[in-house]
């Protein structure tokens, strides 16, 4: 079997898991310059917001290395994103209250979107397949 027919072909639903995951690490770098950048920032002290800058990029980081493994078909990125999406969800009501509708409607949508795309049946397969490949 040559190498092009053993290699899996990525349905829409898991370049779709991707492309969301990879723009909330991209927002995370973004809020990670911000809070550097940003006036209003600076009523923290400095070691604070530098460290809420370095939990943004680590968070990016894990979350680019989710997606990395979601698109290569690993089991492993499954879990962590459970986590990190449930997590989402849940600051998004923190957003909801302070009257950032905006950020709150962002973060349920993307959450509740990548979650739902965990679960679906394309990407069972996607990683079914994968895991299959590599036994072989």
């Amino acid at each position: 079997m040559s190498q092009a027919t053993r290699q899996t072909r990525r349905g829409s639903t898991v370049i779709f898991v991707v492309i969301l995951v990879l723009a909330q690490a991209l927002a995370l770098l973004v809020n990670a310059i911000l809070t550097v950048l940003d006036p209003e920032s600076q009523n923290l002290p400095g070691p604070a917001m530098f460290f809420l800058a370095f939990l943004f990029v680590l968070g990016a980081v894990w979350l680019i290395a989710a997606a990395r493994g979601v698109y290569q078909g690993k089991a492993w990125p499954r879990g962590a994103l459970v986590v990190a999406e449930v997590l989402a969800v849940i600051v998004s009501f923190t957003y909801f209250q302070l009257g950032d509708i905006g950020i709150g409607v962002a973060l349920v949508a993307s959450g509740g979107l990548i979650l739902i795309g965990l679960f679906t049946p394309a990407l069972n397969k996607h990683l079914v397949k994968r895991r299959s490949q590599m036994e072989d």
